[in-house]
């Protein structure tokens, strides 16, 4: 999850064609080689009940042995600076990506509004995501989080499935995520919705709205022409 990001940027990116591959490559390499290497380090700083007993803080708790408190306090503040450019970047990627879809006419023409040299999606982004953060609980924000993500990535693979020629792509590889990324959203939701029926109903409804707002809007182009 994040990865998706990249491709957001596009506009931005000089030589997309060349250098998005390139970046997904790179990103994801580097990812698999760091998490192996924070895997190594935390299962031999700990033991597993540790680990489990510090679930939410291991990495930290994993600088203590060698470290001590001020390891502890320092992946503290790398894991807060850490999760403040996750959100810068979720917030950049949301605000392109209702910029391009109303380029392409899905969206109203103000969503390529500026404002203070930003699209304006930028911030609406930010301030449903405040909005979200100070009303809804983190598990709940989680879950429609994750059934959000997959569904998309779902459609992204279903879509580079369908255009494989277009794109000259491999048709097997989109295939296997569509089919990967719709099974998982049905075990998520088979496997959560007994104890967090309100995250999949914020998820359900964010999809109904979604689309209805969409079939408000195109409706309503149709009546302008």
């Amino acid at each position: 999850e994040g990865f998706e990001l990249i491709a957001n940027a596009s506009p931005d990116i000089e030589n997309p064609k060349k250098n998005i591959p390139k970046a997904y490559y790179y990103s994801v390499i580097f990812v698999i080689i760091l998490y192996v290497i924070i895997a190594f380090i935390t299962v031999g700083s700990l033991n597993f009940s540790q680990i489990a007993t510090a679930q939410d803080y291991v990495l930290a708790e994993a600088a203590k042995p060698m470290l001590g408190q001020v390891g502890f306090t320092i992946i503290t503040i790398a894991a807060l600076i850490s999760t403040f450019s996750a959100i810068n970047a979720s917030i950049y990627g949301g605000s392109r990506v209702s910029y391009e879809i109303a380029e392409d006419d899905e969206l109203p023409h103000e969503f390529t509004a500026k404002l203070w040299n930003q699209p304006i999606g930028l911030f609406i982004t930010a301030t449903l995501t405040l909005l979200a953060a100070n009303t809804l609980k983190l598990e709940n924000i989680s879950i429609a989080g994750s059934i959000g993500f997959l569904l998309i990535f779902a459609m992204v693979n279903f879509v580079g499935f369908r255009l494989a020629k277009q794109i000259k792509g491999n048709k097997l590889i989109p295939l296997l995520g569509f089919l990967f990324c719709s099974i998982a959203t049905v075990v998520l939701v088979i496997q959560q919705y007994p104890s967090n029926q309100i995250g999949i109903i914020i998820a359900a409804g964010i999809i109904i709205s979604c689309f209805v707002i969409e079939y408000i809007y195109k409706k309503s182009e149709k009546k302008k022409i």
